[in-house]
């Protein structure tokens, strides 16, 4: 079964597009030694993440899964399905070389676009992760990790870039939108609670009010008259690290203010991806 709503689709597929090439091009320009520079992500190098990414496309594509056997991944992987699957995928193609990977990147991304290039696309592979999913979900998810991805590669290898592109405007806004979840699951302030995360760019500021209901739901609310029970103020590229979970939140640049036990739980909270 398609989409529902196919013309909601294009800007998704776009999106999507746009920031493999991004990711494309940037690998492109790396040299031989980049490749093997540890990022931010446990055990995995540059390479490792371009593994990682010809895997995932690659299924979406169509192809075959190919996969390690659980033996040949980290012991702490095997209990999460998830990662299981996504560290399966890097393991069976340890032997393949660069150029092998980005080819098979390359070759998924091209044939994908031509199944998306359509008015109504046909349904996801089955054999894909979280079956039965909908294009229009899976692009959100994929444009977020190439765009993360794409940050991973160039923080690793030191190559500042790529904040104003659709695949950024998407990922912030799709931490931003987890915030209240963040707040609420993950750090269950009592009633009555408000907690402001103020987001800093170039030219901008962005300042998220979640306010914790007597249900003890947490929701985005206007922001109140009064000083919240704790702040938190960071720049853009600090928030996605710890919406990313890209670094221990210790180690960056956040100003807090108020309670400031409530506001390090909150900040330790942030990462929400898996």
């Amino acid at each position: 079964m398609a989409d529902s709503d196919p013309s909601a689709l294009r800007p998704l597929v776009d999106a999507w597009s746009t920031s493999a090439s991004a990711l494309l091009d940037l690998v492109d320009t790396l040299s031989a030694g980049d490749e093997a520079q540890p990022t931010d992500l446990p055990g995995w190098t540059v390479r490792d993440i371009i593994a990682h990414l010809a895997h995932l496309e690659s299924e979406l594509a169509g192809d075959e899964p190919v996969l390690a056997d659980e033996s040949e991944i980290p012991a702490d992987a095997r209990a999460d399905a998830f990662r299981s699957y996504t560290e399966r995928g890097v393991a069976a193609r340890r032997s393949r070389s660069m150029d092998e990977l980005v080819a098979e990147l390359r070759s998924a991304v091209d044939r994908l676009r031509t199944t998306l290039d359509v008015a109504e696309p046909p349904p996801p592979p089955a054999s894909f992760p979280r079956p039965g999913r909908t294009w229009e979900p899976l692009l959100r998810d994929r444009t977020f990790d190439y765009w993360m991805h794409e940050q991973d590669i160039r923080r690793a290898v030191g190559r500042q870039g790529g904040w104003d592109s659709p695949g950024a405007l998407l990922s912030v806004a799709t931490l931003r939108a987890a915030i209240p979840y963040a707040v609420g699951k993950k750090v269950r302030p009592p009633a009555g609670s408000t907690i402001a995360i103020t987001i800093e760019g170039v030219d901008w500021a962005d300042t998220v009010t979640v306010g914790v209901g007597d249900d003890g739901r947490a929701r985005e609310v206007d922001a109140a008259a009064d000083a919240p029970d704790a702040g938190l103020t960071m720049t853009v590229e600090d928030f996605v690290l710890a919406g990313g979970g890209r670094r221990d939140p210790t180690t960056l640049e956040v100003e807090v203010t108020g309670d400031t036990d409530l506001a390090r739980r909150v900040l330790h909270a942030l990462a929400v991806t898996p």
